[in-house]
């Protein structure tokens, strides 16, 4: 009963009880003063009730009513019409509803007892309206498209990027195709079976800005099906400070440190010229010194850039410097492959090779151009970050150690493309390994979103970390972004958004309105397939883990009339002031 007891104004609670207490003791004690106290404990009632009916009257009591309960199909898109037909004829009374995202469909005051979903389901965002209700999800559609879709949004230039995804239920002669902003094709796929495939397209980005790509889908006849929209931000690479040490003066160093330097990374190359000395060069540097590989000298450089019979020549301290290096300054180490390639790198981690043979191969990206390579690739690992494949053996890849990464390569002589005219791939070859692998800068702020894919008008939730005392984000439209702080990380705060226009947008913080957050905003029009697929997968999720109710009762609580507690009172009190004057 105590439970189920409570009142609009319950925050009043004890201030009225107190009050009242103490006006019914003052009450007493003047009547215990009168010389007849013939009606002395009928009028000490007489005031409890009054009293207790004005505290009522003040606290406005509720009471705990029942729903009325019926059974509902909620209607979503794509639901099949004879799963309706069969819930109807075995539930002739049960009401009919077709959803509308970001609309309430739950009557609070006549809540459902079962509820079914028909259909790709509801949006995630609108799961809380059936929070504690009985819900069976009935909907499977299969989908037909683009259903999964994996790429990183933000490119730096030079790099290739790679989109990846899955078609459902493709048809044979089916095609994808990567266009460019100019409406160019640049890469395309085409299904040869009729079946759920995985895709892959890519493309070379050399152009600095934010750009929208699109992937089109053609029948076999060329007909056009869907054209959706991505969105690509390609960003300048960082200058870096880059150290080369060669045991001797290589061709591949010579055309490596001048494309390096003529991108503008400050440069240091030190070559053996006979044993213990040393030939120095440098570029985009004022100063220029010696470099005794000491742990206070490497903190100056982000990469450095060692041939494999150089690095295993390195003396204790010297492999004790880099260490901690890597480990304390987050310093990445690429080591060049020769043919003292194995076993030479397992005092800074377990790289594992293995013998292949092979010396020349061809990449899935440039089919037409001939790479050379050690005779050998990097084995699989968990801890193991590619970089570059080719036939599921890794050539070039790098392992975190610390702050920092070590990475490696079986790639050989790449000076070659250059002579080959091709100076694209050599630059998209060495600008991923050497983004993959050099000191990451740490920013003021860090931010995450969990979908490649926004849509307007609906929740973007996303994560930003920064060690700014309590910051404050601002939308494209300058409005100010609640955030919730973690509870077990202080540095990092979690906000939720609403893009309302389509194309690149922004998120920025107050405190710096430099550190900004561009993302893509998608027409709700568009990838359909995809939303359709997301959206069923965390319907089944959501609703298969719902635990069923069986004749479950909904109550609420109501506002009691107050017209008994009126009447109760006046009797009473009128009483309490007419008895004196009888």
């Amino acid at each position: 009963m105590i439970d189920s007891l409570s009142f609009i104004n319950n925050h009043w609670f004890w201030y009225v009880v107190i009050f009242a207490i103490l006006l019914w003791l003052v009450f007493a004690w003047k009547e215990w003063q009168q010389p007849n106290k013939s009606k002395l404990y009928l009028k000490l009632v007489l005031a409890s009730v009054a009293l207790t009916s004005l505290a009522f009257i003040v606290l406005k009591p509720l009471v705990v009513s029942q729903l009325d309960t019926y059974k509902m199909v909620v209607l979503t898109k794509g639901y099949d019409v004879n799963k309706l037909d069969s819930i109807k004829n075995s539930n002739k009374k049960i009401q009919v509803l077709n959803y509308e995202v970001n609309e309430s469909f739950i009557n609070p005051n006549k809540k459902p007892s079962t509820i079914y979903i028909l259909g790709e389901g509801i949006a995630p965002f609108d799961f809380y309206q059936l929070d504690s209700l009985n819900v069976s999800y009935l909907g499977n559609p299969k989908a037909s498209g683009i259903v999964q879709l994996k790429f990183d949004q933000e490119q730096v230039v030079g790099n290739t990027i790679n989109i990846e995804g899955l078609y459902a239920n493709a048809k044979k002669g089916r095609k994808i195709i990567l266009e460019s902003p100019a409406n160019t094709g640049l890469d395309s796929i085409v299904f040869s079976t009729d079946s759920t495939q995985p895709f892959k397209l890519s493309t070379q980005l050399n152009v600095i800005g934010n750009y929208e790509y699109h992937l089109i889908e053609k029948d076999s006849l060329n007909n056009l099906i869907n054209s959706n929209p991505i969105g690509i931000r390609v960003v300048p690479e960082s200058d870096l400070s880059i150290l080369i040490i060669n045991g001797f003066p290589t061709f591949e160093t010579k055309y490596l440190k001048n494309y390096l330097a003529e991108k503008g990374h400050q440069l240091t190359v030190r070559s053996q010229v006979t044993r213990g000395k040393f030939k120095y060069e440098y570029f985009n540097l004022n100063t220029k010194t010696a470099v005794d590989f000491s742990e206070k000298t490497l903190q100056n450089f982000d990469l450095v850039i060692i041939d494999a019979q150089s690095f295993r020549n390195l003396g204790r301290n010297q492999k004790s410097s880099l260490e901690k290096a890597v480990r304390n300054d987050g310093l990445g180490v690429f080591i060049q492959s020769n043919t003292v390639f194995n076993g030479i790198v397992n005092y800074l981690t377990d790289f594992n090779v293995q013998a292949d043979n092979i010396t020349k191969i061809n990449m899935e990206a440039w089919p037409k151009i001939g790479f050379t390579k050690s005779p050998l690739h990097l084995k699989p690992n968990f801890t193991l970050q590619s970089i570059f494949e080719v036939n599921n053996q890794i050539l070039t890849a790098s392992k975190t150690l610390g702050q920092g990464k070590i990475g490696l390569s079986a790639f050989e002589n790449t000076y070659q493309l250059i002579l080959n005219g091709n100076d694209k791939v050599y630059q998209t070859l060495w600008s991923e390994t050497i983004n993959a692998i050099s000191k990451k800068q740490i920013p003021i702020v860090h931010w995450e979103t969990s979908s490649s894919v926004i849509f307007k008008d609906e929740p973007l939730k996303f994560k930003l970390r920064t060690q700014i005392d309590k910051p404050k984000s601002l939308s494209e439209q300058n409005d100010l972004i609640p955030l919730i702080n973690d509870l077990n990380n202080s540095h990092l705060w979690k906000g939720k958004t609403y893009p309302k226009t389509t194309g690149w947008q922004k998120l920025s913080l107050a405190q710096d309105t430099t550190q900004v957050f561009r993302y893509y905003v998608t027409d709700t029009t568009k990838w359909k397939s995809l939303k359709s697929y997301n959206t069923t997968k965390a319907n089944k999720r959501q609703f298969s883990t719902a635990k069923a109710v069986t004749n479950k009762q909904f109550t609420t609580r109501q506002p009691l009339s107050l017209v008994w507690f009126y009447l109760v009172f006046i009797l009473s009190i009128g009483y309490l002031w007419l008895e004196p004057k009888l």
